[in-house]
């Protein structure tokens, strides 16, 4: 059946990535030869069909990805929905077996091309449902993609789940549109969610702005982090959003936490997050108001230490001069962060961002270290795991990367 099907040529640097695992065609001379109205795509190799896509011509970067390169292609068409189906069933699954429910109320169902259901990430956040869609292809199938995710999800996790809790928010444009969550209920444009996560409770906010209030993506980074926080006394939160970092620190019994973001707004959010948890002292908090090199400064010129200190920048920032991104800002904030860094204290650094891989990150980091003396040496790494896979052989991916940094 493949060779009554249209194949067409694709680069062969797009060849050798398909074939290493490399699940998505950028937009490039070839992509432009696909027919605009072709929901599927079969690519080919020297004449012969070798993979399966989903084509996007709307989408500005991304014009296919890949859903197969075994099997009869014209049947895996015509199968597509029963296979989006399996998919969805055994991404649910793993998360089952993983008992991720038992820990926190906010994980992953679907991440994924690593979930092989691409441009599509579904997050649980204590009995909501977000969908978001990075592609354009999901618009002819969303109906049934989320009549089957409701029912798999109640199924396999034995939740009851409705219509009206589920959420779907397009993303195809990347940050460029910000659009909002929207809900399936059509009287509902805003709700707010109470999660826990390890045991601290958190307010996701759905439908207000672009982002939630909560990182999912960082849950499992803050489980692996826990025995840093137990030992330490003092922590330090830079680029702290909402302020979940913050109150996992106060959780874990940390008697001095200071938390700095340019956003009051958020800062406002991380103290309601605060007092939701009764069992957390807010006088053993500070929020900071001010950019993070404003707040270096101001911890310095009052000799303060921390054992632990972490950053978290926006991928690119700006303070209404200029724009920088956060590669740049590490250049200028990692030695002051030394200087505030405890005898025998760790930096925990990260970088989020698809434009920058990790070998990139850790080199750039090594670069500044050197370049400033400043005693520092590469631990521990940090990455994406659990609820959030990521495939060998897709840097991009693995878009959230995190270093430990210790004294050397």
């Amino acid at each position: 059946m493949n060779k009554i099907l249209p194949a067409y040529d694709v680069h062969p640097i797009t060849v050798k990535m398909l074939r290493k695992g490399h699940p998505w065609i950028i937009k490039d001379k070839f992509t432009e030869k696909f027919h605009p109205r072709d929901r599927f795509i079969v690519a080919k190799d020297r004449r012969r069909p070798f993979a399966l896509l989903i084509h996007d011509p709307r989408h500005k970067h991304v014009k296919a990805r890949l859903w197969a390169t075994q099997g009869d292609f014209g049947s895996k068409i015509k199968n597509f929905r029963k296979d989006m189906v399996q998919r969805i069933q055994k991404a649910i699954t793993k998360r089952k077996q993983k008992n991720i429910l038992s820990e926190r109320q906010n994980f992953y169902l679907v991440f994924g091309e690593a979930d092989q259901l691409p441009g599509v990430h579904v997050q649980y956040l204590n009995g909501e449902l977000l969908v978001q869609f990075y592609s354009y292809f999901w618009d002819a199938y969303t109906d049934y993609f989320i009549d089957n995710l409701l029912k798999t999800t109640n199924k396999v996790l034995g939740l009851e789940i409705f219509k009206g809790n589920v959420w779907i928010q397009h993303r195809a444009d990347g940050d460029s549109k910000q659009q909002k969550a929207k809900s399936l209920d059509p009287n509902i444009s805003f709700r707010k969610v109470e999660v826990q996560e390890f045991g601290v409770n958190y307010n996701v906010e759905l439908g207000k702005h672009y982002d939630c209030g909560l990182y999912t993506d960082m849950a499992a980074i803050r489980r692996v982090l826990a025995k840093d926080f137990e030992n330490s006394n003092s922590f330090l939160n830079l680029y702290s959003y909402t302020g979940a970092f913050s109150l996992f620190a106060l959780k874990h019994g940390v008697q001095d936490v200071v938390s700095v973001d340019l956003s009051e707004k958020y800062l406002e959010q991380l103290e309601q997050n605060i007092a939701l948890n009764e069992e957390l002292d807010p006088s053993h908090h500070k929020s900071m108001a001010m950019s993070t090199q404003d707040a270096l400064q101001k911890l310095k010129e009052e000799k303060k230490k921390f054992d632990l200190i972490v950053s978290d920048p926006p991928s690119s920032s700006s303070d209404g001069n200029k724009r920088t991104n956060a590669l740049q800002n590490y250049e200028k904030e990692l030695p002051k962060m030394k200087d505030l860094l405890a005898e025998g204290g760790k930096l925990l650094i990260f970088l989020n961002t698809r434009r920058v891989t990790r070998n990139k990150f850790e080199s750039k980091i090594n670069d500044i270290i050197k370049k400033n003396n400043l005693g520092l040496k590469v631990g521990k790494k940090l990455g994406l795991s659990d609820d959030c896979p990521y495939l060998k052989g897709f840097p991009e991916g693995a878009y959230l990367k995190g270093l430990v940094l210790t004294h050397d």
